[in-house]
Order: C-alpha cells, then structure tokens, then sequence
C-alpha cells in the first residue's frame, strides 16, 4: 500500500520482523501440538472425515464472509480516520488495515497491532493524538459489540459450555470494557483529575481528549457508520464457523454454535502466544467441538484458524509487501531525479 513516506517500521523500532517470525513459528507449533492430541484422542473417527467430500459451496460462502470481515475492518478505520483527519490518505489507511493483519496475528497478544497502527496512520496525515484516538476508538466499538454477543453465553438457557475460568475472564472483559467506556467518556466531556497527572502524560491524555471531542463533533452519522461496519463485520465472523460446519455436513443448531464463538472470541486473547494459539484450539474443541461430531471437530477446527488466521496473515503480508515495493520504487525515482538534475 502507498506509504507516503518511505519509511520502515523496522527504523521506527515499532516491528522486529526476525522476532515476530520466530513468534509465528511458535503460535503455530503450539496450535498444531494441540490439534495433533486432539486427534489422537478422538482416534479412528478422524480417520472417516473425507474434506474430498465437503460442499465447496458453503467453503466458497466462508471465503466470501472473509473478505467482508477483511473489508469492514478496513473501512471503519478509514472512516474514522477521516473524521478526526479529512486530508487522510485513505488508501494510505487501508494500508494500515490490511498490514495490521499480519502484526496483529503474529504477535503475543496482538501486542504490537496497536503501537504499529498508530505510528503507521501518522504516514497517512494523522498526528499522533489523532491516529491514537482513531485505534483505540475502534478497539472499543469492535470489542463492545463482541462483549454483548459474547454476553449472551453466561445466560444458562443457552447451554454454552463454559469452563469456570472461562466465566470468570468473560465477566472480566464485560467489566472490563464498560470501565473503558466509561473513563472515555470522562475524559472525553471532564478530564476527571487531570491536574493530578505528571506533565508529560497530561500533554498525551489532553492531545487523546482533543482527537476524540473532534470526532463527536464529526456528527452521529460517523459513529452510526462505524457501528454498522463492526456489525457487519461480526456477523461475517460468525458466519464462518456455522459455514465450515455445514460445509462438512452438520446439520445441528446454530445459535449456540454463534454464542460460544463469541465467547471464544473474547477469550482467545488471553493466549501468550501469536493468534491465540493453543487457547484458540482447546477453546474451539470445548466450547464448539463438543456439540459437533467428533469425526468433523478438528476438521473443522483446521478449517476456521485457516480462514481466521493464515489467510488473514498472508493478506497482511502481501500488504506490506507491496508498501515496501512501492516505497522502493520511489527511492530509486527521487535518486534519479537528483542525480539528472546534479548532471545538468
């Protein structure tokens, strides 16, 4: 994606690009052992399923929800972006998007998504109050919309098989999440204690509070087209799942199915390692594998951390691989130019 700038993210100290490889390797490994007990546990039912025989039709769906979950998570922080800052790069901004993929999903608790999209959108004509506010405003609308479907699983009548663990960090995150919401808005309308601060950290939470008080004034219209896109995006998320499982022939319920993978969702990052390896996979097989049968559990399982989590890897990948492609190119026109203008 264009990079208005040329610059690298390994300069900005912001990716270790040989440490985050290594992480990936790790996550993988760790989903992988996992999946491997798995199967040795369920033993010869695994040995029937046949993916030769699976509706490519219901595959070809899952891969459509994908590109609407890519799409609608690209778009939110484009329109937000250009809320807080009209003379954003927007392709600039998808760029941000679709490279965080590949950061998000290698990192331990998508630890560096964050700090590299706020340094990135600052490329794209933001300051940094501005990128800092565009993320995590984002962060909160995307993660309150999971936490309300996820919600719905403490509700016993559901039956979602939750562990005692599980219901403890499920009611954390709600917790959790509605503080966030409410020191945003504190901060947002009476800075609540502000003189109390240092002065270094006064200047940044002022410049968060600044950024956030444009993007109210930007009109409802701005954050009614924000929720709408994480909406759609979540229901593209959880139609994944339901489509894989069909796709393999099961022919059970899908609410329940919805409701533990919201829960699932809002677990997976508590994992130590990158795309909530090994909680993601003994998560699945807990919460969604015991109501499926056994001989498509970790077919199936396969299947959803491919389309959640490889693809979406690969897509970042290619992402940055075609911002540094084309940052080169520049390079090399702008040493051209000067060295045509030194000889003449």
């Amino acid at each position: 994606m264009p990079d208005e700038s040329g610059g690298s993210e390994s300069s900005q100290g912001v990716v270790r690009w040989r440490r985050l490889i290594l992480n990936l390797v790790a996550g993988l490994a760790a989903a992988a052992v996992v999946i491997v007990i798995a199967g040795s546990h369920l033993g010869p039912q695994i040995a029937h399923t046949n993916l030769g025989n699976a509706d490519y039709r219901y595959l070809a769906l899952a891969g459509a929800c994908l590109i609407i979950v890519l799409l609608t998570e690209a778009f939110t922080l484009v329109v937000i972006a250009r809320a807080l800052c009209p003379l954003a790069s927007t392709w600039g901004v998808f760029g941000v998007a679709f490279e965080s993929l590949l950061v998000g999903g290698a990192t331990s608790f998508g630890g560096l998504e964050i700090p590299y999209q706020v340094v990135r959108l600052r490329y794209s004509g933001l300051s940094g109050s501005q990128a800092t506010s565009a993320v995590i405003v984002k962060g909160l609308i995307h993660t309150s919309l999971l936490v309300i479907v996820a919600a719905v699983a403490l509700v016993p009548a559901i039956g979602t098989r939750l562990t005692s663990l599980q219901r403890w960090v499920l009611i954390g995150v709600i917790v959790a999440v509605l503080a966030g919401w409410l020191i945003a808005g504190l901060w947002t309308h009476k800075p609540v204690g502000r003189r109390l601060l240092p002065g270094r950290v006064r200047k940044y939470t002022d410049s968060f509070r600044e950024a956030n008080l444009i993007l109210l004034h930007a009109g409802w219209k701005v954050i009614a087209g924000t929720v709408t896109l994480q909406a759609v995006y979540w229901v593209a998320m959880f139609s994944i799942i339901p489509l894989v499982l069909m796709a393999l022939g099961y022919k059970g319920g899908l609410l329940p199915v919805i409701i533990a993978q919201a829960a699932l969702q809002v677990i997976m990052p508590f994992s130590p390692l990158p795309g909530g390896a090994g909680i993601a996979e003994l998560g699945y097989l807990g919460l969604i594998g015991a109501s499926v049968p056994s001989d498509i559990r970790v077919s199936s399982l396969v299947l959803w951390r491919i389309f959640t989590w490889l693809i979406p890897i690969a897509v970042g990948a290619v992402a940055i691989g075609i911002r540094v492609v084309i940052a080169g190119r520049r390079r090399r026109a702008a040493r051209q130019e000067v060295t045509h203008a030194e000889s003449h």
